[in-house]
């Protein structure tokens, strides 16, 4: 039997350990542990993963040990690489140091002379990160940069049997340099104003074929070969749910002014004369989809949105059209806004084919914006998600996620709706908003809800004060015992942001994450937004985005803590660049270097 010393790695955390146990004769059984998918979303974290040296030991000759903390309670932890499945262990056994003490272990059987080489570039390379730190990001809002593992990145004393710490970003990323104008957030005019491919109302010879036209992606939506049912049917069925009153989750939900403002003028355009219909009839006249009065205004690579490929691939990201609403006569877009949202599910299903999907988004970055090789290259990858049949297991074949619209020209306040499509009439439903209570919970709402209410709220978030303020929290349709919860529509009201004063939220950063986490908070107070992200744009012309988009600082809407409130900053699009070199330096089929990826990699578990 030989003993290992215990090294000391380190100050700023405390003291870590890794104690190594003598080694058996024989390798210890690998216990038979189901990886568990619910953790794609909301996994276990490990604050630090070391690695180290084994000799003679029949389990391999590297330890892993990752420290989760008390995120974890089992005794092991499985999760799936490309190449299989691996176990870490918590039970003192195979290579791990003690029981319990949440430090999992898992021994592995690596190429060490390889693996010290590429620990010796990244040192090399290691002053220029900490010379040049990249953006570092806790949920959505931009924070100073940790560099405390690089510091103690101890490849010396590695080499001589000790443990190193694995510092949680690699070199990797710097080598890269994504266009979010390119391959995240594409708004340039050439593109969604492409005649061929993004086909308007206004364009001379309008027609619904453009693959990025609002007629063609209602009509791979409904896929009438597959359902029966038509793309004009599956409009019609769909405007109309403005015009009645409805309840969602015993939520109500009003009907709004949609006649005047879209369907009379689109059913006009469609060749129906003026006074020969009205809001009740308008159905049986035509609605030609090639005057949808909804005109392009950006492609949207939500990539940053993928789950934690090892507990599985059910969420791989999003991509998503952003259309706004025009006047069918004028061509302007209709005043103070009515956006929609085609979000789909990315369907793809493994760490090689996501990473390869993700390169051919980056690569657009040498193609010029507009150009023809550009837009062909883009509508290759919209294509993946856009098209009839893009996902067969979904409903209708349609890779759609929700659809959400986002407006106030239909009436006041502004409202945000979002649609699913209902597997059994294969038509778009209203469905509950994400992750936002019914109004009535907010004591911010106008008319306030009743005291009880905001009580139950407040009573929620200070119940998961720890997930929510990780933005691990998944707000219910329901809560314990019955009562609705989540809302059937969302409403920006006295500044856009969720509250409990005088039933307090307990914790400051509880109630700003969970607030932010909500439609209304993102568009509103929380992010310093007046409703949309991706701004109006005329004919001719660029939306313009946020300055949660950007960049903005923003003091807490709710003036907390009192007398010194928190300024947070926000840059999206640079925290979606930094989720986009993760999955580009994913390092697909090494099982060490995959493992590392999956123990540290956190999803952005937010709705927008």
């Amino acid at each position: 039997m030989k003993a290992f010393r215990l090294i000391q790695v380190g100050v700023v955390s405390g003291l870590l350990a890794t104690g190594l146990m003598g080694c058996p004769s024989k390798p210890e059984p690998v216990p038979d542990v189901s990886v568990d998918p619910a953790f794609e979303m909301t996994p276990p974290i490990a604050a630090e993963v070391v690695i180290q040296r084994l000799e003679d030991d029949p389990n391999g000759n590297l330890l892993v040990v990752a420290d989760f903390g008390s995120s974890l309670r089992s005794p092991f932890h499985a999760v799936t690489l490309s190449t299989g499945k691996v176990v870490l262990r918590d039970d003192g056994r195979g290579g791990d140091a003690r029981a319990g003490d949440h430090k999992y272990s898992v021994a592995l059987t690596e190429d060490l002379e390889r693996l010290t080489e590429e620990l010796t570039a990244i040192q090399k390379s290691a002053a220029i990160l900490m010379r040049e730190p990249p953006p570092t990001f806790r949920g959505r809002e931009m924070v100073p940069a940790d560099l405390v593992s690089w510091r103690k990145f101890d490849l010396e004393g590695f080499k001589r049997g000790g443990p190193i710490l694995i510092p949680p970003s690699w070199i990797c990323a710097l080598r890269l340099d994504p266009s979010p104008d390119h391959s995240l957030m594409v708004t340039h005019v050439k593109v969604v104003e492409d005649s061929t491919r993004a086909n308007h109302p206004c364009s001379p010879g309008a027609s619904a074929d453009g693959p990025w036209s609002f007629g063609k992606l209602m009509e791979n939506m409904a896929n009438e070969a597959a359902t029966g049912v038509s793309a004009e049917d599956f409009v019609k069925r769909w405007l109309t749910t403005w015009q009645v009153a409805a309840a969602v989750n015993g939520d109500p939900v009003p009907a709004r002014s949609i006649f005047d403002f879209v369907i009379s003028p689109w059913v006009v355009k469609s060749g129906a004369s003026v006074g020969s219909f009205d809001a009740r009839t308008w159905t049986i006249k035509r609605l030609d989809l090639k005057f949808a009065p909804f005109k392009l205004t950006a492609i949207v690579n939500r990539l940053d949105l993928r789950g934690n490929g090892g507990y599985g691939f059910a969420n791989p990201g999003e991509g998503r059209f952003v259309f706004e609403t025009v006047d069918v006569n004028t061509c302007a877009p209709l005043e103070n806004g009515f956006t929609v949202i085609l979000e789909y599910g990315i369907p793809i299903h493994g760490c090689t084919e996501l990473k390869a999907y993700g390169e051919d988004w980056y690569d657009l970055k040498d193609l010029t914006l507009g150009s023809a090789e550009y837009n062909t290259a883009l509508q290759e990858l919209t294509d993946v998600f856009a098209v009839a049949n893009a996902d067969p297991s979904k409903p209708n074949g349609s890779a759609l996620n929700q659809i959400r619209t986002n407006e106030i020209v239909l009436g006041s306040p502004w409202e945000l709706r979002e649609f699913n499509i209902d597997p059994v009439s294969h038509h778009l439903v209203l469905t509950t908003v994400k992750q936002e209570p019914a109004k009535k919970y907010n004591a911010m709402a106008s008319p306030p809800g009743a005291a009880p209410d905001v009580a139950l709220m407040a009573d929620w978030v200070n119940t998961n004060e720890a997930d929510v303020i990780a933005d691990g929290h998944t707000v219910p349709a329901t809560l314990p015992g019955g009562p609705p919860f989540l809302g059937g529509k969302a409403h920006t009201e006295f500044g856009g942001f969720w509250d409990a004063a005088p039933l307090e939220i307990t914790a400051d950063d509880a109630r700003h994450h969970f607030s932010l986490n909500t439609c209304s908070g993102c568009h509103g107070g929380e992010t310093g937004t007046t409703f949309l992200h991706v701004g109006l744009a005329p004919f001719g012309g660029e939306a313009s985005l946020s300055g949660f988009l950007t960049g903005t600082t923003i003091v807490d809407p709710a003036g907390r803590p009192a007398g010194s409130p928190t300024s947070r900053t926000f840059n999206d699009l640079a925290m979606r660049e930094e989720r986009l070199k993760e999955l580009l330096c994913t390092r697909c089929g090494s099982r060490l270097f995959e493992l590392f990826t999956i123990l540290r990699f956190k999803p952005v578990h937010m709705p927008h």
